[in-house]
């Protein structure tokens, strides 16, 4: 059999319907849910084989939405949108982890959302976790308001309040999700080299360049009897706008680790594309329409790197 890179278009589609022929049975209802992630998997793999024999694969396209400017050059322009100088922080007593170690487990999903132009990162302690806290409660609160009308301690008209905590509350929480998300994530923008801070009770967000942030890594949570482990991490500010309270520490959702600061400062470095590591939930928010935040559309700009039928990317390099 040839190898795919010597076949003609021809032979390749031949080759990439035979395939697809193949799949059928996986998608069968008999068909284990290992046996369709398989078949879901090859699939995506020829597609990708397919957008490599075609010569827009290796077209070079514009790279304007990039900010190329130098670090004094970002701090003066954060500066302007912070609406003050900054100063430095005082010395942090934990070891700083390095910008470079690529060693630990990927992250696909959960607390850390990338859509090509920014990665969104939960901080922690988060407002979503608020909203849990408050459903619960409500949750609890509606209950027991059933219950003490059901005995005749509270009016009928208690149970309007009763259904108010079990289904209105939440439901509003749910609907106002993605405007917390906004307000909880710390934004990288590899398009402007700036990263934004997230808002909290005592200050809003302010903006810096990477190169003064640094990550901690915090200690492990491990649960008793062997069950699952929590890393803890938080982000250390070199300087801070003078104007601004700042606190010790911006917590990280999730922990993070220190493959996640290694690709979040890949992602801001503009002389390099954007590493295969943020593929996957580029494609998942590309065919959501919805960007990092989740609280708009997609980038436009960074839709000529995806194939609009198969909501996959379709380029050689994503800049």
């Amino acid at each position: 059999m040839k190898k795919i890179e010597e076949m003609t278009q021809e032979e390749l589609d031949s080759y990439l319907a035979n395939k697809a022929k193949e799949r059928e049975r996986y998608y069968r209802e008999e068909a284990t849910e290992e046996e369709k992630r398989e078949a879901k998997k090859e699939e995506y793999i020829d597609r990708r084989v397919s957008y490599c024999l075609n010569d827009s694969y290796y077209e070079e396209l514009s790279k304007d939405h990039l900010h190329n400017l130098s670090y004094k050059e970002r701090l003066t322009k954060a500066e302007e949108l912070n609406g003050c100088k900054f100063k430095d922080a005082k010395p942090c007593k934990d070891a700083f982890a390095p910008r470079d170690d690529f060693d630990g487990p990927t992250r696909l999903f959960g607390a850390w959302n990338c859509d090509g132009e920014k990665v969104a990162v939960v901080r922690h302690p988060s407002l979503i976790l608020f909203r849990m806290v408050i459903t619960i409660l409500s949750a609890i609160a509606g209950f027991m308001l059933i219950v003490l009308t059901l005995v005749d301690a509270f009016p009928v008209d208690y149970l309007y309040l009763s259904l108010a905590g079990l289904f209105v509350t939440p439901l509003l929480l749910f609907r106002f999700s993605d405007a917390l998300r906004f307000i909880d994530n710390i934004e990288f923008n590899r398009h402007t080299g700036l990263v934004r801070t997230p808002y909290t009770l005592f200050r809003k967000p302010f903006y810096i360049p990477i190169e003064d942030l640094e990550y901690v890594v915090g200690v492990e949570v491990k649960s008793a009897r062997g069950g699952g482990s929590f890393q803890t991490g938080y982000l250390s500010c070199r300087k801070y706008p003078e104007k601004f309270w700042f606190g010790h520490a911006i917590g990280l959702g999730d922990g993070g680790n220190l493959t996640d600061w290694a690709q979040i400062n890949r992602f801001m470095d503009i002389t390099q594309p954007i590493e295969e590591y943020y593929y996957e939930i580029m494609e998942y928010h590309y065919k959501l329409d919805k960007n990092a935040h989740f609280n708009g559309p997609f980038p436009e700009v960074m839709k000529k790197y995806f194939d609009a039928d198969d909501c996959q990317i379709n380029r050689m390099e994503v800049w």
